[in-house]
């Protein structure tokens, strides 16, 4: 493995597909390597980009505002 190979960031197990009322984006939490803060974007599968300005200081609570966007604004505000 070259230098270039190697990860330059850590993925959450929290990262993956969410579908709600027929829409799915994929949610990426992940911080960079030697980093302790947390970043998240989620994607539509029509590759619109929404990322967050701040870092979190888990994974959880990056998932966690997640979770808070789509329960009060809905799964649509991503598209």
């Amino acid at each position: 493995m070259t230098e270039t190979d190697l990860p330059t960031r850590e993925r959450s197990q929290l990262s993956g597909r969410y579908t709600e009322s027929g829409i799915t984006v994929i949610v990426e939490i992940f911080r960079p390597l030697g980093s302790d803060g947390w970043r998240m974007e989620v994607t539509t599968l029509e590759d619109q980009l929404t990322d967050w300005d701040e870092t979190f200081a888990s994974a959880q609570e990056a998932w966690d505002e997640f979770i808070h966007v789509v329960t009060a604004e809905g799964i649509a505000v991503f598209l």
